[in-house]
């Protein structure tokens, strides 16, 4: 099943995986800490795939498929694993 893209109020077109440059040093240097993100669970269709299918972050640990609006904190262990790389920001 392809996702299809929902584009968010909170995560346009830079959250479908679209921009997965590497971040840069001004954007690691200002993340959030981690503990202050929410990650949610990994009840999403694609979680555990090494690839963070949530709409809120942006980076090159993005899948690049379009996202739903259900992939919304559903994908919490690879996220998290990508956010302690370096990998993510969070853009929401």
């Amino acid at each position: 099943m392809k996702k299809i893209l929902i584009m968010l109020a909170i995560a346009p077109l830079a959250a479908c995986g679209a921009d997965n440059a590497s971040l840069s040093p001004e954007e690691l240097e200002s993340r959030s800490p981690i503990s202050n993100i929410d990650f949610g669970t990994d009840d999403g269709e694609w979680s555990n795939d090494n690839e963070c299918d949530d709409p809120r972050f942006k980076g090159p640990g993005m899948t690049g498929t379009p996202l739903l609006e259900e992939d919304i904190k559903a994908d919490a262990t690879d996220c998290r694993e990508a956010y302690e790389r370096g990998e993510l920001t969070l853009i929401e």
